[in-house]
């Protein structure tokens, strides 16, 4: 495989408009455009992006066919045992986690919608509860914590991640048929839309590999539509054929949706893959010089000795001799590396690598002496990139809401309207206490509502309505603990007339 430098054109996500215009006309009709040939075909047209994605997938997991320094052979491979270091400082897994756990680190945040216009367009108070219910049963259900986090994982990776919604299977006595979601790794996804955007799919394919009881390479296929998966298998993907009937998915809408890291869908490393293998290269080539010869060896200058009497200047570390000429010497000879030189470079290297992928610099002594705003003003460049994902994934969840609001009406009879669900994203920010309260408190002097100022304010604060009824429970109590009973007859405690 080609090692990972940089995308080439044909590398780049494909287009997929003739696909995309051939299916939708078929309108479910497809014997008009021999599926088996056409799932191939969109195969075939996404294999090169599959290709390098996969790369990008393997240097992740830090495998010896993904990281290029790790198949760097020797510069004078013609010595016997020439010494090859191969030091991988693996900034690509970096990058990627950073922004990971940055952006995904905390769980977003989905909830429906408590207010006049949902219960009118939900159908009533109980009708808007019943759909809370359901979406927090499918959040818990489906992990959508975890899924969430590997699609960002992915999506940073290889510029666009995918998620699956399924129906679980249900068990023998009949329950469990509910809503499911599961991450798909990006070169096995082939997404295919209309409006040019992967987060909101007409049709899709998922394709794979395993191997059977025999050990032999099967290759699986499912295509999906708006209303049903269809199954393929083959012994290789340039020859499928359909393995079982169709079968209904139940959401409406393709369940296989992509979500795009940007709208180029490139991945958040893949600017500086060239920085970061110039620093593993110097990297290796500096311990090479280190291990290649010793830091010092001892010379004789016009001097014979016995290889005894060396191994007795080793074990003592004295030595005695009888000089044949007047200019006979002893001493050592040690090594001129030029390490400022060296270090200095890799240091450029650094800089570059970060700045250019817009990560910050943990190591940075400025970094790690900034706090409150300053900390976020360090960090707005890599707040700008997640903005670009978070635009995405908010699309993606549009969509998400628009699958489950079908599936919940035909299976829980509720009148979910997709506009109504909420999303809020947390960025995964030190916590500075001090400086947010400070903050709250000069709004609500200023004369905002509580409602603005700890919704702005206050990072940890995911749920606002919660916070304001628990302090006026506690202001209820405290009410109560001074609250007394005035006596029925007052005409007991006025003074007597004179």
């Amino acid at each position: 495989m080609r090692k990972n430098i940089a995308r080439r054109r044909c590398e780049c996500y494909p287009d997929f408009s003739a696909e995309q215009d051939a299916l939708a006309q078929a309108n479910g009709n497809y014997e008009s455009v021999n599926l088996p040939s056409m799932v191939s075909r969109i195969i075939r047209k996404h294999r090169w992006n599959a290709a390098y994605n996969r790369g990008l997938f393997e240097r992740y997991q830090c495998l010896s066919e993904g990281v290029p320094i790790f198949s760097r052979t020797p510069r004078f491979s013609e010595q016997g045992n020439p010494i090859n270091n191969q030091l991988n400082a693996d900034y690509f897994s970096e990058i990627v986690d950073f922004k990971t756990g940055y952006f995904a680190g905390k769980p977003i945040s989905y909830s429906y919608s408590d207010t006049q216009e949902s219960r009118d367009s939900t159908g009533s108070d109980g009708a808007v509860e019943a759909v809370q219910k359901a979406l927090t049963d499918f959040c818990m259900h489906a992990g959508l914590y975890d899924v969430d986090m590997q699609c960002v994982k992915h999506a940073a990776i290889c510029g666009y991640g995918a998620r699956l919604f399924y129906i679980d299977k249900p068990e023998p006595d009949g329950t469990g048929a509910v809503e499911n979601v599961m991450p798909i790794l990006p070169y096995q996804a082939a997404i295919l839309s209309g409006c040019g955007d992967i987060s909101q799919p007409d049709f899709a394919v998922r394709y794979y590999k395993v191997r059977d009881l025999d050990d032999a390479l099967v290759c699986k296929a499912e295509f999906y539509d708006s209303r049903q998966v269809y199954y393929f298998t083959g012994g290789s993907f340039d020859a499928l054929r359909e393995e079982k009937s169709p079968e209904p998915h139940m959401f409406g809408f393709c369940p296989l949706q992509g979500i795009p890291n940007n709208a180029e869908m490139i991945g958040d490393a893949e600017k500086v893959l060239s920085l970061i293998d110039a620093y593993d290269r110097a990297l290796s080539d500096s311990s090479n010089e280190v291990e290649n010869f010793a830091q010092a060896y001892m010379v004789f200058k016009n001097i014979q000795i016995r290889d005894e009497e060396l191994a007795k200047c080793q074990h003592s570390g004295a030595i005695r001799w009888m000089a044949a000429t007047d200019n006979a010497d002893v001493y050592f000879l040690t090594k001129d590396i030029n390490d400022t030189f060296l270090q200095n470079y890799l240091n450029r290297l650094q800089d570059d690598i970060y700045r250019n992928s817009k990560t910050p610099n943990l190591t940075d002594e400025s970094f790690g002496n900034a706090s409150g705003v300053s900390l976020k003003f360090k960090l707005i460049e890599h707040e700008s990139k997640c903005g670009m994902l978070q635009a995405k994934f908010q699309a993606a969840g549009m969509y998400m809401f628009r699958l489950l609001s079908t599936s919940w009406r035909n299976r829980l009879h509720l009148n979910a309207v997709p506009e109504q669900f909420v999303m809020e994203f947390t960025r995964n920010f030190p916590l500075d206490a001090l400086s947010e309260a400070q903050a709250a408190q000069a709004m609500i002097a200023s004369g905002l509502p509580k409602r603005v100022a700890f919704s702005n304010a206050y990072s940890f604060i995911d749920d606002v309505d919660y916070v304001l009824d628990l302090i006026a429970e506690e202001d209820g109590d405290t009410v109560s603990l001074y609250a007394t009973e005035e006596p029925e007859d007052l005409s007991q405690f006025q003074e007597p007339s004179p």
